[in-house]
């Protein structure tokens, strides 16, 4: 119903919050607000003030969001949901940022990747999990993934997390149980899994010494 203005109040950044007799408010753009206190909106002007706010409110927040650190599609279109932005606004919105380069999926699946298995050891498999997860598309991840890793890189990678854990201890069936699960947490293929537990179990035996890791 229509309703009258009783403030204008400047804002940070070229806004001002209008609001009105019965209690609801709207930040809009400084240059947009082209009436004065007192004003009586219709319907119609209350619905285009209510939108405006809808948009720069969803736009401010993503871009916060993204300023921390790189954030998907999905994990802006979520947040933008909890402020209860309607979905076309929130459409236009990561539609606007993702032709701007801001939203990016692919690059943000290509740097998951790759700081994922080099700080944190982690494998193709457990890789995809969280992407998808993440609400990343399935030809941004197989693309990410296969820019990062091959057989060989994983079957080094995951020789090399196998052998810091069980240390200079001979491995017994136990052991290698452990390891293997390990290994399958982390994200390895299982076929490689195999061959670098088969492995452990049959190399010569030295020292007995365990090194726990995670």
């Amino acid at each position: 119903m229509p309703d009258n203005i009783v403030e204008l109040k400047p804002r940070p950044r070229g806004r001002v919050t209008v609001k009105l007799a019965g209690g609801r408010f709207f930040t809009i753009p400084q240059e947009a607000a082209t009436f004065a206190v007192g004003t009586l909106l219709a319907d119609e002007d209350i619905v285009r003030l209510d939108r405006m706010d809808q948009y720069f409110r969803g736009k401010d927040k993503a871009l916060q969001m993204i300023a921390r650190r790189m954030r998907t599609s999905q994990q802006v279109a979520a947040a933008l949901d909890k402020l209860e932005i309607e979905d076309n606004i929130r459409n236009g919105i990561l539609t606007e940022l993702t032709d701007a380069g801001v939203i990016d999926d692919l690059r943000f699946a290509r740097e998951y990747v790759k700081l994922k298995r080099d700080v944190r050891g982690m494998g193709p498999f457990r890789l995809r999990h969280d992407l998808k997860r993440m609400g990343v598309r399935r030809k941004f991840v197989d693309d990410a993934l296969e820019e990062s890793f091959n057989p060989a890189i994983q079957e080094e990678m995951a020789r090399e997390l196998a052998h810091r854990r069980a240390g200079g201890a001979t491995v017994d069936e136990k052991a290698a149980r452990r390891i293997a699960d390990l290994l399958r947490r982390k994200g390895f293929d299982y076929e490689i899994v195999n061959h670098v537990v088969h492995d452990l179990l049959h190399r010569p035996g030295v020292r007995e010494h365990e090194q726990e890791i995670e």
